[in-house]
């Protein structure tokens, strides 16, 4: 197990400005989108730090109280104090994980957590969050450990007061697989600092371009949904109406003519059918070509 013990905190941040953390890559695997990697770039470039807030202000509070807890259920276990050695991806030094608590043999780690509301699962565990459970498998894969015990202490918050209300744990294994794809997700990364964009991308190539991207598929998509809710409504509407007026109508209503007809039943040539029994004719006479078009399609994101 590779690792870099740093002297402070400010050797801490530097290093893994450096490099891509397990908390990064998660984020990168978690979210696909221009902005947030953009985002993270922006970041990695300037240095910049994120303060945190009262949240991760106690849930760093209270790493050291629950680190004993965790130690109980694997003795090997060792908390990572301040400032945490870093270990480093024995494969690709570009990534490492910096895990609470981590066995002298990188067998087994563990990781602590604070929360206000019950775990319950996701996409991938059915109690580990998405987020969580990445994170765990990105430190597991750099210590080349088979297992994480994952301790989580919930609180209850009033007037920016924290109390501690109770914690469970459970240990979590490697998953081969996850990792599988978030290796895809590091070498896309790696490879857009080089200059070649992942192809979900597309042409967006800065973050004022990002940001419009960002808020135009917003945009369309809140449209598209109400579209779709103003479809339906007329959709019931139009029935109601039919009820009323039937297959043959026509008067003013509302300032609207209103008219009703109904077609007669028609037959319609099976091309399908034709083609099957007579390719030939089907291949002399289909000589039509009807021009493609480009179609743009949201797809709601569901981890």
């Amino acid at each position: 197990m590779r690792t870099f013990k740093p002297e402070n905190n400010d050797e801490w941040f530097e290093f893994r400005r450096q490099h891509l953390t397990s908390t990064e890559l998660r984020d990168l695997h978690l979210s696909r989108t221009a902005r947030q990697w953009q985002e993270l770039r922006e970041q990695k470039e300037t240095g910049k730090r994120w303060g945190g807030n009262d949240y991760t202000v106690w849930g760093t509070a209270r790493e050291p109280v629950l680190a004993p807890l965790v130690a109980e259920v694997d003795s090997r276990l060792v908390y990572n104090a301040d400032p945490q050695t870093i270990i480093i991806n024995k494969d690709d030094e570009r990534l490492c994980g910096t895990p609470d608590l981590f066995s002298e043999d990188g067998e087994v780690i563990g990781e602590i957590k604070t929360a206000k509301h019950q775990f319950t699962g996701g996409y991938w565990h059915d109690w580990c969050p998405d987020g969580y459970y990445l994170q765990v498998q990105a430190n597991m894969w750099h210590a080349g450990a088979e297992a994480c015990v994952l301790l989580v202490e919930y609180y209850q918050e009033q007037d920016g007061e924290f109390t501690p209300d109770g914690y469970e744990y459970q240990v979590i294994h490697y998953d081969p697989k996850v990792v599988e794809d978030m290796q895809r997700t590091a070498a896309q990364w790696f490879a857009w600092l080089e200059g070649t964009t992942p192809d979900w991308m597309g042409e967006v190539t800065s973050l004022e371009d990002a940001d419009e991207v960002e808020d135009l598929v917003a945009q369309l998509a809140d449209a598209e949904e109400k579209s779709a809710s103003w479809s339906d409504l007329a959709k019931t509407y139009k029935k109601d109406l039919l009820k009323l007026l039937g297959d043959s109508y026509a008067g003013t209503h509302a300032g609207y003519k209103v008219s009703v007809s109904t077609t007669k039943d028609s037959k319609t040539f099976d091309s399908k059918a034709f083609k099957t029994v007579h390719p030939d004719l089907y291949a002399e006479f289909n000589t039509k070509t009807r021009r493609g078009s480009t179609r743009l399609r949201l797809t709601k994101v569901v981890n």
